[in-house]
């Protein structure tokens, strides 16, 4: 793993989570369960796996398969746009605004097959920056078709638990590939405990629905955007600490190639506990909060590693994170009522 292939990464997973969020977005507000919705939604599933199956000739630079299937699950989602702007009067007016916003995205993501890499990539930068704004508008439209509280924290809460199932999941995949060692269970046991301690953290002291609750305070709109955007680096960071645990126990179990991995970890987790820290901040009591410091202090930390990543074990680096996130939990659940109150 290298810097170029960390933010290659990073790249290519703004839509792919992008494709996520589409589809959160608009069963926050016209889920209808009804056998069209779910028929369309199957077929979006497909779409998904297609794409992930294109990311790793993308990385490779073969990316019209990518673009395609992207498209594919777009096209999806205008889809039950369509039947929404034909169906619900009231909340028309915010259908037909990412109808528009999303068709316009999708034919520039067509457009860029016309063009060789590295061009390619700025005509998808021009989408995204049509696609990923729009929330920013939309928002203000809201009221024609109000966020469904009741299933909006438990949408976003879902990729969270996918994307921490994978954490685990590389976890029990690393410690197959390499030989049993007092070593590499050690390095297990601190990526298992990162990613339990992060699951504690979030779904307990960072819930979703304490964040929803708050959307009907006074400026709701920013707490959105925030609540939105801050999603993407997080579950990003969750991805490439899961990646970074696996390459500490490849590193434990004799794999020398990985020793200076450590990096991969502290990226990670500095991405992920920054956005926490960006949702802690416009919640009540905001800065005042022990929660927002703590989390800053532990993106501070991860980041402070990174230069010492080439001397430092990854062992020792997975378990110094491992001990912050833990610190995280016992505080807090310390004084986690005051916490929830002040909401």
């Amino acid at each position: 793993m290298t810097a170029g292939g960390f933010f290659r990464f990073l790249a290519f997973f703004v839509p792919v989570w992008w494709a996520w969020m589409g589809f959160t977005f608009y069963a926050n507000r016209f889920d209808t369960d009804d056998l069209p919705y779910r028929l369309l939604i199957f077929v979006a599933m497909l779409g998904v796996a297609a794409l992930a199956t294109t990311l790793p000739p993308a990385f490779g630079g073969s990316t019209s398969g990518f673009v395609l299937a992207y498209v594919f699950v777009r096209v999806v989602l205008l889809a039950l746009y369509a039947r929404a702007i034909r169906h619900v009067q009231e909340g028309r007016a915010i259908a037909t605004f990412y109808f528009a916003a999303f068709s316009a995205a999708v034919l520039v993501w067509l457009a860029s097959l016309l063009f060789p890499a590295p061009s390619r990539y700025f005509v998808w930068v021009l989408a995204l920056a049509i696609e990923i704004p729009s929330p920013i508008v939309g928002w203000r439209l809201i009221p024609s078709r109000p966020v469904d509280p009741r299933h909006a924290p438990e949408r976003l809460g879902l990729l969270t638990i996918i994307v921490l199932g994978e954490s685990v999941s590389a976890v029990v995949l690393g410690v197959g590939d390499v030989s049993w060692g007092a070593e590499a269970v050690f390095a297990a046991l601190g990526g298992f405990l990162c990613a339990a301690a992060f699951w504690w953290i979030y779904f307990e002291f960072v819930n979703p629905e304490y964040a929803f609750a708050a959307l009907r305070l006074r400026g709701r709109i920013l707490r959105g955007l925030v609540l939105v955007y801050s999603n993407y680096p997080m579950i990003a960071g969750l991805a490439a600490l899961g990646v970074g645990v696996k390459l500490a126990i490849l590193a434990a179990g004799g794999e020398s190639a990985y020793h200076d991995s450590g990096w991969v970890l502290c990226a990670g987790l500095a991405l992920s506990m920054a956005a926490l820290a960006a949702v802690e901040l416009v919640m009540p009591p905001y800065w005042l909060a022990i929660d927002f410091w703590l989390r800053l202090a532990t993106a501070v930390l991860a980041l402070v590693l990174i230069p010492f990543s080439s001397a430092l074990s990854p062992i020792v680096i997975v378990w110094i994170l491992a001990a912050a996130l833990v610190v995280q939990v016992v505080v807090e659940l310390l004084g986690h009522e005051e916490h929830v109150e002040a909401i």
